[in-house]
């Protein structure tokens, strides 16, 4: 053992991290979060988490104490994976509309592939506890990614494996936020890495690209108005006023990070990178999350609207637009299909408001088909505020009724 055990265990679990294809590896200490804590305590109170019932101030006291989580922990080990692939991001032409998919979505789910590894990594630390001390049962660990009780973000800046964009995310120097984060705590002692020292400066370009102003300070986001929540958490009818602003945004949003300065420069050092050929580092990290032929990044989108139960779970098996679900998915799909504003998709949506069981399909698709307008349009809405007996439906399709009024008022 080396004359400084902590370091020495450090350097033993950072290269069995690495050798996993952990692209960023940093400890901290078990200590609480207390900042992270009256962050998410004060965003709760102001309804910034509306919707995610789960996020409430009594999950904030847990997610932000490893030792709320494993009572003996004394170390926190901080971990980034790049997902960045290259694919086409949106192949919408005329007669054939295409929706987008953030790309982290792109490949499969990232929470099994990452978890297999987290599990390695937490049996090599066991390993290493227990050739220290001689107890098999030595070196207890509880690993977390994204969706468990720990504040990524939060720990990954205390580590040093990056710092805090104004959009939110981690922002690291070698990977921009292209990464996947992830923990493991741990009863061992470990050697703990320090914060960087780095920041945005005056950059304030993500705060202005957010189509709907989700980004209302540096750092504060009001998930009630942000894409990526209204497109896979929320459950409900999208706000009407939001809905132009999500353009043909199916699953995510990724437009906060494709301006970042930072991410620009990252993408053009892997460029140059993966332009040495197969095999080279950032060609390699990113295979892992390649475009999925039956998911892709930028789906055609009537297909969508064809997809019962069965194939929904049966396209995106493994995906995580699971958790979207199917009536969630089918009510981006309009959205977007509205806002492309191509008319090959009037009969399709037709179809969806006169034989789509979820209410939530038929009223987005009312409200497509009053953005989209022209004759067929009209007439699919006029039969179905007689058929139609679900009332948000039935206010849907009065919107959507009165904007070919308008349109109709305006020519």
């Amino acid at each position: 053992m080396e004359a400084n055990p902590r370091a020495a265990r450090a350097r033993l679990i950072r290269e069995a991290a690495e050798a996993l294809g952990f692209d960023l590896v940093r400890i901290t200490n078990a200590e609480p979060l207390p900042a992270a804590r009256r962050a998410i305590e004060e965003r709760v109170a102001l309804g910034f988490f509306e919707g995610m019932d789960w996020f409430t101030a009594e999950r904030a006291a847990v997610s932000t104490d490893p030792r709320a989580l494993l009572p003996t922990a004394q170390s926190v080990i901080a971990l980034g994976t790049f997902y960045l692939t290259d694919a086409p991001r949106d192949l919408t032409v005329p007669g054939d509309p295409h929706g987008q998919i953030s790309c982290y979505a792109w490949g499969d789910d990232y929470h099994d592939v990452i978890k297999a590894r987290l599990r390695q990594l937490a049996a090599r630390i066991q390993r290493i506890a227990a050739d220290e001390s001689g107890d098999d049962l030595a070196g207890a660990t509880r690993i977390f990614v994204d969706t468990g009780r720990m504040v990524d973000r939060a720990v990954a800046e205390r580590s040093g494996l990056g710092w805090f964009g104004k959009h939110t995310n981690i922002l690291t120097r070698d990977w921009g936020s292209w990464l996947f984060l992830s923990e493991i705590v741990t009863t061992l002692d470990l050697e703990p890495d320090a914060a960087i020292a780095a920041n945005c400066g005056h950059c304030t370009t993500c705060i202005t690209a957010c189509p709907t102003g989700a980004i209302v300070a540096p750092q504060v986001l009001d998930a009630r108005r942000c894409i990526s929540y209204l497109t896979i958490e929320h459950r409900g009818a999208i706000p009407l006023e939001l809905r132009p602003l999500m353009g043909n945004l199916i699953y995510g949003c990724d437009i906060c990070q494709q301006v970042c300065p930072v991410n620009h420069i990252v993408e053009r050092r892997l460029r140059a990178r993966d332009a040495l050929g197969p095999g080279s580092a950032g060609e390699t990290r990113r295979a892992m999350f390649v475009a999925r032929p039956d998911v892709g990044a930028s789906p055609a989108l009537l297909p969508l609207l064809d997809l019962d139960e069965a194939g929904f779970r049966e396209q995106f098996r493994h995906s995580p637009i699971l958790r979207a679900k199917r009536r969630g998915l089918l009510r981006n799909v309009c959205v977007a299909l509205g806002n492309l504003g191509d008319a090959v998709a009037v009969p399709r949506l037709a179809r969806t408001l006169r034989s789509e069981p979820e209410a939530l399909v038929r009223g987005h698709a009312a409200w497509a088909l009053g953005m989209l307008g022209g004759p067929v349009a009209e007439e699919a809405l006029m039969a179905a505020s007689v058929r139609e007996a679900v009332p948000e439906v039935l206010g849907e399709i009065g919107f959507a009724l009165a904007l070919l009024a308008d349109q109709a008022e305006s020519v």
